[in-house]
């Protein structure tokens, strides 16, 4: 009888001891430092938190990781739609023009014979057909080359419709023979006729003409049977 009163005793005061215990615990306030003790006891030691302690020097850096892997390439966008339009620009400047092509072209013929000078003649032509550039002298029957360049020239000849006649003339540069014409009737009465052309490179004042020679004839009457002509191709 008296142990169980003993027992009794005892189951009391652990169960007093455990409820004091726990309510402590629920009074510990945040921040507060506790310590439980195991030893078939349940105690706890509340304490005030120390002072805070002085901040230390940053550590070294880590080492970098490993680069991951190159995902997969997605596939392209669609394409988008048609910005807005921006505004004008600015007018420019006014260009200028080219330079007009440089034109010079002259056509002449002869409406009389020319019969057995003397001497070699400059053939004059006595009708203009054209002359762009004003180069060819209608007087002393010559081209004169106002620009250097490349040029075209043509010339005919014409005998008398007589037995034996015949005639000689030839295309002039500054008094030296370029290309010449010759024709000969023979023995029978009949008209010969033929032309010859050149292409010349001229210095600006070079002269080009069309010269007979000295005892032969040319033939020509309002057909104009005898011409000269002659063209700039290209300037230099």
């Amino acid at each position: 009888m008296a142990k169980n009163r003993v027992l009794a005793i005892v189951l009391i005061f652990f169960g007093t001891l455990i409820t004091q215990t726990l309510a402590v615990e629920d009074k510990v306030e945040e921040g507060s430092c506790s310590k439980q003790f195991y030893n078939n006891q349940n105690i706890t030691v509340v304490a005030a938190p120390g002072p805070v302690g002085p901040k230390r020097d940053m550590g070294p850096r880590g080492h970098g990781g490993t680069p991951g892997e190159k995902g997969p390439v997605g596939p392209a966008g669609g394409k988008g739609d048609k910005g807005e339009q921006g505004p004008a620009g600015e007018k420019g400047a006014p260009g200028t023009s080219p330079p007009a092509p440089l034109v010079v072209a002259f056509s002449v013929a002869r409406t009389t014979k020319l019969e057995k000078p003397s001497s070699h003649t400059v053939v004059t032509y006595d009708v203009i057909l054209s002359n762009v550039g004003g180069a060819y002298n209608q007087e002393t029957g010559k081209f004169a080359a106002a620009v250097g360049g490349v040029y075209f020239f043509t010339f005919t000849g014409m005998t008398e419709n007589l037995p034996n006649t015949n005639y000689f003339v030839r295309l002039m540069k500054n008094g030296a023979p370029m290309v010449g014409l010759y024709e000969h009737t023979g023995e029978r009465s009949q008209i010969h006729s033929s032309c010859n052309s050149a292409i010349l490179q001229l210095q600006p004042g070079d002269e080009v003409w069309v010269q007979l020679w000295s005892g032969y004839s040319l033939n020509s009457n309002q057909y104009r049977y005898l011409t000269f002509s002659g063209f700039l191709i290209h300037a230099d």
